[in-house]
């Protein structure tokens, strides 16, 4: 009896397991895992064989210990995982520090490229427009050079002012048709008036053409000042753009360092994941044994108090005819017997 209530007693102190806090592992990214449907099964359920008082005091005292054993590994394995999470806050809060500097630094630098980049776009913009008005002005260079070769040849040919051959050519003219000359005399100064007539023909030409050159060189002005506005403003926006690349390189060269000691954060986060990992592993596998032990448990003891019950119900029975015996000798019993009779309604009131 004593032996049965040690056993109901113990069972009373078997108690969950105790939960210690885990901090949250670090951001290690994993892919998701989508649930799928699966056939909804019946679950089996055991059955346990009958088994003696020996072999259920055996059998009960394994289970208790395995319990036992698994609850001290769980909090061993906890405590595991709380040192593998020490310094884990401080590596997290530094990592996560730096990659927000760097995502304010990121957002500069962004700016920083694209107000490079509009620079360059203007100048290929502007460089495509100057080197149209290149083309433009050598076409009015060569014209130009063609329209000078021809006065030049003109003048050689005038050899004079457009105002003195005009003036020589009236004063020739003038003898040609008032004086009376020899023969001999006016033939030569036909030959003179024809000529003068020529060389006045091409003085006008080489001044229509020296008139032509005028407009067309103040043409290839206009397009050359264009030309020269726009190197100007090629030039500014070159400064712009070297001044944003620039900076943004000297950007670069502060994002790096604290990229790679971010990544340095990140990677001793990953490795304490690493050594979590498995340890989560056990914390499952032992949560999950620890329910079946104590209903296996829980039926073995069951079968015991059984057990101890028909016992107790012999033992009693013995007791009864006892005390019916001594109550029809004498009528002096026990409490303990007068109780037991009472209970089996051998004594009425």
């Amino acid at each position: 009896m004593a032996e049965s209530e040690g056993i109901q007693a113990d069972e009373a102190n078997v108690g969950a397991p105790v939960e210690v806090p885990v901090e949250a592992p670090p951001e290690i990214p994993t892919e998701q895992v989508t649930e799928q449907p699966q056939d909804i099964k019946v679950k089996e359920v055991k059955v346990y064989p009958k088994l003696s008082e020996r072999e259920l005091k055996e059998k009960i005292n394994i289970l208790r210990q395995r319990i036992e054993q698994n609850e001290r590994e769980l909090k061993n394995t906890f405590r595991e995982i709380s040192l593998h999470n020490t310094g884990g806050k401080e590596l997290k809060a530094k990592r996560d520090g730096l990659n927000a500097k760097i995502k304010e630094m990121s957002v500069k630098a962004s700016e920083l490229r694209k107000k490079r980049d509009e620079a360059n776009s203007k100048i290929a913009e502007l460089k495509a427009v100057r080197d149209q008005l290149r083309n433009r002005g050598k076409e009015f260079s060569g014209k130009l050079g063609e329209l000078k070769k021809t006065r030049d040849e003109l003048n050689q040919t005038a050899r004079g002012r457009l105002e003195t051959l005009g003036k020589a050519y009236e004063e020739e003219l003038n003898l040609f048709l008032t004086a009376d000359l020899p023969l001999e005399h006016e033939i030569n100064i036909f030959n003179r008036l024809h000529e003068l007539n020529q060389r006045l023909e091409a003085s006008k030409s080489a001044n229509d053409i020296h008139s032509e050159i005028g407009v067309e060189y103040n043409k290839a002005r206009e397009i050359y000042t264009d030309m020269d506005s726009m190197h100007a403003q090629i030039q500014t926006l070159a400064q712009e753009s070297q001044k944003y690349h620039e900076e943004l390189i000297v950007h670069y060269k502060e994002i790096d360092p604290l990229r790679k000691e971010a990544d340095s954060y990140h990677s001793l986060l990953s490795e304490k994941y690493k050594g979590i990992a498995p340890l989560r592993k056990r914390i499952s596998a032992i949560k999950a044994e620890i329910p079946k032990l104590r209903d296996e448990l829980g039926v073995y003891l069951e079968q015991m108090k059984e057990l101890q019950l028909a016992k107790d119900e012999q033992k009693n029975e013995g007791k009864r005819e006892e005390a019916k015996e001594k109550f029809k000798k004498g009528g002096r019993v026990s409490l303990d017997e007068f109780r037991i009779l009472v209970e089996n309604e051998d004594i009425k009131f």
